[in-house]
């Protein structure tokens, strides 16, 4: 059965307390300071379904925020993306799999204003080739387009696993926010070792 997931694109005039993790900023063409944020981030590594020695899960929950400041902060447009990066030291075979479980959601708030739920049972899986080891790979999880001075994608219970790693995985969550423009900003969160 698939991990219990919230996720959802909101936008808001009003602050929010958090517990901030890390913060990245960068000044775009139009003077604005656009900046990536990690919040509340928890990753939780438990013992895998499988009981392979060589399958590494865990339970990810936090928020991925931006706040866009200056001329036209209002009018910005741009894309809010969550990911991983995965060390690992070594791999039986060469190959990596990466496998994902999350409904997805989809929120517009423009007239008439409609909420989707689809996919309630997804399975999002990759395979890539990654020689012997060590390595790092980095995977993008969720994301979604986003607009106006500030807002976060949040997630709770989002459910990954990687097979075919020898020894310890490290994970290491990363929030990329990207203007229409193509100005990137990415912030690390905290790293999170099994």
């Amino acid at each position: 059965m698939a991990g219990a997931v919230v996720l959802g694109v909101i936008t808001s005039g009003a602050a929010a307390s958090a517990a901030v993790d890390s913060t990245n900023s960068i000044q775009d063409h139009g003077r604005r300071t656009i900046e990536a944020m990690s919040e509340n981030t928890r990753i939780d590594f438990v013992p895998p379904l499988d009981g392979s020695p060589l399958t590494r899960e865990w339970f990810h929950s936090g928020k991925a925020g931006f706040e866009i400041s200056g001329p036209g902060a209002g009018d910005w447009h741009g894309h809010i993306t969550i990911g991983y990066m995965v060390g690992f030291p070594a791999t039986l075979s060469g190959k990596i799999k990466f496998q994902y479980d999350t409904p997805g959601l989809e929120l517009q708030l423009s007239a008439p204003s409609t909420l989707d739920v689809f996919d309630l049972i997804p399975r999002l899986g990759i395979e890539l080739e990654v020689g012997p080891g060590p390595g790092i790979q980095t995977v993008e999880a969720a994301g979604g387009d986003i607009s106006g001075a500030e807002g976060f994608i949040q997630m709770s219970g989002f459910h990954g696993t990687v097979t075919g790693v020898i020894g310890p995985t490290t994970i290491r969550p990363f929030v990329k926010v990207v203007s229409a423009d193509g100005d990137t900003v990415v912030s690390y969160g905290p790293l999170s070792q099994n």
